[in-house]
């Protein structure tokens, strides 16, 4: 598509709110990132309490407190105190779905701007939230010395299974989901553009 096609004007507008939308995203990475944390720990303690002891957010990153810990060269559950292993990980290699949605969302030329912008970001704080729960469980499967996956059973498949919600979680879906969900609250916008995009000449 030639540079002054039909897209050109969405892709400049685009282009001009992308540092804006980034900033405000790493500057406020603490209070967007809080409430996605507070929801990932209680559901992972409700789901594996005998495996999570504690998920917190300590500034931009998370600490995963597991009820593991090495104790004579071992990894075992329920280590003495002060024991348990933990994990830092970074929720916002995840999280930059938002300001790429925010983006588009804000540079679309559409009524309601801002209550689309709203849903969106709704949408994308829950897939979020799986990749979130995806990355600590990936972590208590293949960081923990094989306890996590004796004390729950699980089997190859359950392994191969997380390993796959995992790179979706953190490669796919934050790339491809803000264009997805840009286009699903977006279709007037689109129906807008179909007739000069059938129209302009391709190279």
């Amino acid at each position: 598509m030639p540079a002054s096609g039909p897209l050109a004007p969405l892709l400049g507008r685009v282009l001009l709110w992308l540092p804006v939308t980034f900033a405000i995203w790493y500057l406020t990475a603490g209070w967007h990132l809080a409430p996605v944390a507070w929801a990932a720990h209680h559901l992972l303690q409700f789901w594996l309490p005998e495996a999570v002891a504690d998920l917190s957010l300590r500034q931009n990153e998370l600490l995963l407190i597991t009820r593991f810990g090495e104790v004579g060269g071992k990894m075992v559950a329920n280590p003495p105190l002060g024991e348990n292993l933990g994990f830092l990980t970074n929720p916002l290699s995840y999280s930059y779905s938002l300001p790429l949605f925010a983006a588009l969302a804000l540079a679309t030329p559409l009524p309601g701007r801002w209550r689309r912008l709203a849903i969106g970001l709704g949408v994308l704080v829950l897939i979020e939230l799986a990749s979130m729960l995806a990355t600590q469980i990936k972590t208590l499967v293949f960081a923990t010395g094989g306890a996590f996956v004796a004390q729950q059973q699980w089997g190859a498949h359950a392994r191969d299974a997380v390993a796959l919600a995992y790179q979706m979680g953190s490669l796919l879906l934050p790339m491809v989901m803000p264009l997805v969900v840009w286009m699903a609250g977006h279709g007037a916008y689109l129906a807008q553009l179909a007739p000069a995009l059938r129209k302009a000449p391709h190279p």
